[in-house]
Formats: C-alpha cells, sequence, structure tokens
C-alpha cells in the first residue's frame, strides 16, 4: 500500500467513526435526557497541554496514524428543553445537577426524570431502579405525590423524603452506560450536592441533539468520507497503472 492510499484510509477511518457518533446522536434525538456525544479533531500542536480539558473524558481518544489528528469525544451536558407533560411523576432538572438512581451495577445518575411506581409503592425508573432520597429509596404507598423546587415529596401532603440530586466537579470524567445514565467511575471526581439545581414537577428534559444541525454534519461526514474513497480508488489505480506499463519495454 502506498503511502497515500495509508493517509487517505485513515482520514476515511476517522470520518467513519464520526459517522457513527453522528448517527448515535441522531438515533437518541427524541430520547429524554440524552446527552449529546460531541466529535473533537485536534491538530498536532494541540496535542499537548492544550488538550487537558478533553484528556479527562473517558469516552475516546484515538489517533489511527502520524497523518491524521487525535480523534476525541466529550459529551455535550447543555440542558435540553423542557416538555410539559402534567404527569405528576416527571420531573426535570432546572440547572447543573443529576437525579441519583439504585442499580444493578451500584449507583447511576441521570437527567431524565420519568419515574413510575413500582407494585411496592417504591419510586423507580421505567427499568425498575430505584430512585434516590436523602434517606435511600423513596416510598409513596400513601396517596397522591408532589414534589416541590427542593426536591421534597409528599404524598397527600405528608412529607416522605427529599429527593437527591447531585452535580460533578468535572461531569465530563462521567462514563455512559445507556439509556441517559452516567456512572462515575473516578474516586476523584465524586457527587456533590446540587446547591443551585430546582425541580419542575411535570415536565421532562427532552435531548439535547439539534437534529437539523446532526444531519446537516452526517452529510458532511458522508461527503468527505466518499471523497477519501474516491482518493484511495485514484491512487490505487494510479499504482497499478505503474506496476503494469511503467518500464515495461517495448517490443
Amino acid at each position: 500500500m502506498s503511502g497515500g492510499i495509508y493517509v487517505a484510509a485513515s482520514g476515511a477511518l476517522l470520518q467513519q467513526m464520526r459517522l457513527d457518533l453522528l448517527t448515535n446522536n441522531l438515533a437518541n434525538a427524541n430520547s429524554p435526557g440524552y446527552k449529546a456525544d460531541k466529535p473533537i479533531f485536534r491538530l498536532p500542536e494541540e496535542d499537548g497541554a492544550a488538550a487537558d480539558a478533553v484528556d479527562a473524558s473517558p469516552l475516546m481518544r484515538q489517533s489511527l496514524s502520524p497523518h491524521t489528528p487525535p480523534f476525541d469525544s466529550a459529551i455535550d451536558f447543555s440542558a435540553g428543553a423542557l416538555k410539559q407533560t402534567g404527569n405528576a411523576l416527571d420531573v426535570a432538572i432546572v440547572g447543573a445537577g443529576f437525579f441519583v438512581v439504585d442499580t444493578p451495577d451500584g449507583e447511576q445518575y441521570t437527567r431524565k426524570g420519568s419515574f413510575i411506581v413500582d407494585a411496592d409503592g417504591n419510586l423507580t425508573t421505567p427499568d425498575g431502579f430505584a430512585v434516590q432520597g436523602e434517606g435511600g429509596a423513596i416510598n409513596v404507598t400513601d396517596g397522591r405525590v408532589n414534589i416541590d423546587e427542593a426536591g421534597n415529596v409528599t404524598a397527600d401532603g405528608n412529607v416522605v423524603d427529599q429527593l437527591r440530586v447531585v452535580t460533578f466537579a468535572d461531569p465530563q470524567r462521567l462514563e455512559k452506560t445507556g439509556n441517559a445514565l452516567f456512572i462515575a467511575n473516578d474516586p476523584d471526581n465524586p457527587p456533590l450536592p446540587a446547591e443551585d439545581a430546582t425541580l419542575s414537577q411535570g415536565y421532562i428534559e427532552l435531548s439535547n441533539v439539534n437534529a437539523v444541525q446532526t444531519m446537516t454534519q452526517l452529510i458532511e461526514t458522508t461527503r468527505i468520507f466518499e471523497t477519501y474513497q474516491k482518493m484511495i480508488a485514484a491512487m490505487d489505480q494510479a499504482d497499478g497503472k505503474a506496476v503494469n506499463e511503467v518500464g515495461k519495454v517495448s517490443p
């Protein structure tokens, strides 16, 4: 394989990685609480101290060849739009913060505040993970649920618990586990009380994916990928011609 083909192939693979990331974002454009992944290409001179902010991201950092920039990915934690549902068990966080849920893999964190009450009267996610209050799992068996801006949970006017809402000094160190959930595996980045967050009952936070912008980026990435394919085909044809014709002795 010629050096030119190797460079073009590396570039095509980078665009394929970007395409996969954008496709996943678009597929989750209607998923409440979903946070988009941002593809980042860095120039060689940026691949040092200036890249520290993205180095913290556990998602990916890949360089396919000396001729291509490292491919980084960071999570976009900007807030999605709020949608009013009127459902008392739908709760949106206004400001920085995450709900805490108990999963088989330990505590995880989410902005997706679509909750239900299970057969035992516990407040859970649709997947059955117990939503955590300051006192642990929240049981609301005794009546109609109300959740105020501070996260206080009442059932028929009786205070049950307060929703536990946390934040992180560096959210980029969180890892996605699927279904708008995140896990914190870095002991140096523990959950902290989200003192500035408020809650809105009867609302859910939508995905922060900009579908139109993402579609435009998908088209752009596809065209770049196709350009690399054409370059590879042209160089392969030139190599074949050189092997078969250059230096051929005329009869």
